[in-house]
């Protein structure tokens, strides 16, 4: 047992490592099949301006002088780090001034992009900016030529696509969805400590203002379905609602809501306030939606089919929280029958996932 409380210690502690980063850019590009194509890269400003060292004074804020007096330098990096090609050569890349534009509720520089290439049947992008730097950094792209739309995503992992002109089937389109929505899930620790603190408790029941072993293994199942569907039934309503553009909430705000919701439940298993769980769930499910939707960003307006790909996302985001539920509920329920669980387990890995979530809550002030 004394191991598994280390393992535990350890395990979560390393999480606080590597907290969910807000790093995402946006690459738009659209055009004919026999002609030059155009479009915008959107970056945050605080990305660019330390990958390409446009903040000159280093004081960790990005004005809109340094902008312009070390465009060049925001140009020759794009242009070294953002790579397209045809079927034949390299194609040339032209970027003017950018300019700072509002998009999901955040600000990011867009870059107009002009791109000629020899002959647009088929391109390939390759990309590598800001990853050093920010290595959970995610570029959304949407190329449309020909009025077929494609959506990848492109980090670390997946540095580079090839597009054809007829544009990528249905069906492959929506399975890249999915593998998105599994993944932003699988890298977002802020939900998966959320969901653990959520479920910490369910195997167990109040008595006596003690936590004791809750003994019907029905009547938990029941209450982690409850539990784990309301969170569903939250995150999707405003996931799907955000991601249309028909709400929209400073994603510095949203995340830093999610930062305090980890820690709330998380103390909340300690030193119970609200003991009817799915009500909470249900209220931080809704900002949680939100942080899964700013992969979209300035997309809503962009591409082909969105109502599609949003769909196939939060698919992805359900069977990625689903396998994680599947991979908790044997531990939970073994766990449930020993003494030391209640006493001890679950206070510590409370503690744990509380001064994590705190720690990210001043992260994100």
């Amino acid at each position: 047992m004394i191991r598994y409380i280390v393992f535990l210690i350890l395990a979560t502690v390393s999480f606080s490592l590597y907290p969910h980063e807000l790093s995402n850019g946006y690459l738009v590009l659209r055009g004919e099949s026999n002609e030059a194509l155009s479009g915008e890269l959107s970056l945050k400003p605080e990305d660019i301006g330390q990958a390409a060292g446009l903040d000159t004074d280093n004081n960790g804020k990005l004005t809109w002088g340094e902008v312009i007096t070390n465009q060049n330098l925001a140009i020759n990096y794009i242009q070294n780090h953002l790579i397209i090609r045809d079927s034949q050569s390299q194609c040339s890349l032209s970027i003017t001034l950018p300019t700072m534009q509002n998009i999901s509720a955040e600000s990011l520089l867009v870059y107009p992009l002009a791109v000629n290439c020899t002959h647009i049947g088929e391109i390939s992008v390759q990309y590598s900016g800001i990853i050093n730097d920010f290595p959970t950094h995610k570029l959304l792209t949407s190329v449309t030529i020909d009025d077929h739309t494609n959506i990848h995503v492109l980090d670390s992992e997946r540095a580079s696509i090839t597009i054809a002109a007829l544009g990528t089937a249905s069906l492959a389109q929506f399975g890249e969805m999915v593998f998105q929505g599994i993944w932003h899930i699988f890298i977002g620790l802020d939900h998966i400590l959320f969901l653990v603190a959520t479920l910490l408790t369910v195997n167990l029941q109040r008595k006596n203002q003690k936590w004791v072993k809750a003994l019907s293994k029905k009547l938990i199942l029941k209450n982690t379905i409850i539990l784990v569907s309301t969170f569903t039934l939250a995150h999707s309503i405003t996931l799907t609602a955000t991601a249309l553009d028909l709400i929209a909430l400073n994603s510095r705000i949203v995340e830093l809501g999610i930062a305090v919701s980890v820690a709330f439940t998380a103390l909340n298993n300690m030193y119970p306030v609200i003991m009817r769980l799915s009500f909470i769930t249900f209220g931080f499910g809704l900002l949680h939606g939100m942080g899964f939707a700013s992969v979209f960003g300035e997309l809503n307006a962009q591409s082909g089919g969105l109502l599609l790909n949003v769909l196939a996302f939060n698919l992805g985001v359900e069977v990625g929280q689903l396998v994680i539920v599947a991979m908790l509920m044997p531990v939970l329920l073994a766990l449930r029958n020993l003494r030391v669980y209640a006493k001890a387990i679950m206070p510590v890995a409370s503690s744990i996932i509380a001064v994590i979530a705190l720690n990210w809550t001043l992260q994100r002030w």
